[in-house]
């Protein structure tokens, strides 16, 4: 018998999304799965929707919305498969992807691994490939927007950090380094579960066999609207809590002061364009964090005497800076597609 799969969706008022979502994933090659459908408290039918459509699907309801990383996790505590699929609201897959994205597993290093995220605007525009470290604590988001036909985007290779919207990890990975970290919320959630990984000796890859097709944002639409503000708010929130609770000493030595550099000359631009929220959004980030500390250093001893490998290990395979400064004046100007890789 095939090894069992589980499909984590987590969804927040995603009703326009989960027929396309859940049709492509009711039609898969792959004989051995179930579709685990956590909502967030959705007002929006959803639901409904899915028991009157699909009800061979298990659903798991909660009372508010806790956000991306608690809704996995308690779709999580229900699942039985020896691999679990974590797939956005908003993205349709083809039949055989399960199929192509279990292959990646054939190597036992492998602790996490990204499916190819196209864009489903398109149908031909690279969502991500995942991401590599750089040295100014700000990820190279590898493969965004750019021709997903390239060669350079269609073979498979170790990153630093999958993108959640499409991933796969081995369930004695969860069972030895857990899920999300609740107190994430929603940002940033993915990449410091591939640090854990990498720590524990795994590895994370970018595995192009398996496509998924993705509305790019559409679940954080839904999660936060137009509050940008918030979205910042947990994006630098949760960098600085992994930051914290991953690096080793030597290394958080530099990397905590280049981070707060980078973020004060992030606040500093916002604040002359007017943008006052969103500088504030990243003092309460950092407010947040001193006031947490005592919490995250506990999480942050019990990560650091289960390491495997070392920080400086880790970096020599999934460093790499972008060809020019330029990727971060695209980075910050949402216009990333126009960089070349």
């Amino acid at each position: 018998m095939k090894i069992k799969v589980s499909v984590i969706i987590v969804n927040y008022n995603g009703l326009k999304w989960l027929k396309k979502c859940l049709t492509s994933l009711s039609q898969q090659s792959y004989d051995n799965y179930e579709i685990i459908f956590v909502d967030n408290a959705s007002s929006d039918g959803s639901v409904l929707f899915v028991k009157r459509h699909f009800p061979k699907v298990k659903l798991v309801r909660l009372q508010s919305n806790s956000g991306f990383a608690k809704g996995n996790n308690e779709g999580y505590k229900i699942s039985k498969g020896e691999y679990l699929i974590l797939l956005n609201n908003d993205t349709c897959v083809p039949d055989n992807f399960i199929q192509k994205f279990i292959t990646a597993f054939d190597n036992p290093k492998v602790g996490i691994a990204q499916a190819k995220l196209i864009l489903m605007s398109d149908g031909k525009s690279m969502d991500s490939c995942g991401s590599f470290w750089t040295q100014t604590t700000l990820l190279y988001h590898f493969g965004n927007g750019k021709d997903s036909i390239l060669k350079k985007y269609n073979k498979a290779l170790k990153i630093f950090s999958v993108k959640g919207a499409a991933m796969m990890v081995r369930r004695g990975i969860v069972e030895s380094v857990g899920l999300f970290d609740p107190d994430f919320w929603s940002y940033y959630e993915e990449t410091d579960l591939c640090h854990r990984v990498w720590i524990s000796g795994y590895e994370c890859w970018y595995w192009p066999a398996a496509t998924c097709f993705h509305a790019q944002g559409g679940t954080s639409r839904t999660l936060f609207g137009n509050k940008y503000s918030l979205i910042q708010y947990h994006n630098f929130k949760n960098k600085i809590m992994s930051y914290v609770k991953n690096f080793e000493v030597q290394t958080l030595i530099y990397v905590l002061p280049t981070a707060l550099f980078v973020n004060f000359i992030i606040a500093t631009i916002w604040l002359f364009q007017g943008k006052y929220r969103y500088s504030m959004s990243i003092i309460r980030a950092w407010v947040w964090n001193v006031k947490h500390l005592s919490s995250n250093l506990k999480k942050r001893k019990k990560i650091q005497m289960a390491r495997i490998i070392s920080d400086e290990e880790i970096m020599s395979q999934v460093m790499r800076l972008p060809r020019s400064l330029a990727y971060y004046y695209y980075l910050f100007t949402d216009n990333i597609s126009q960089y070349e890789d």
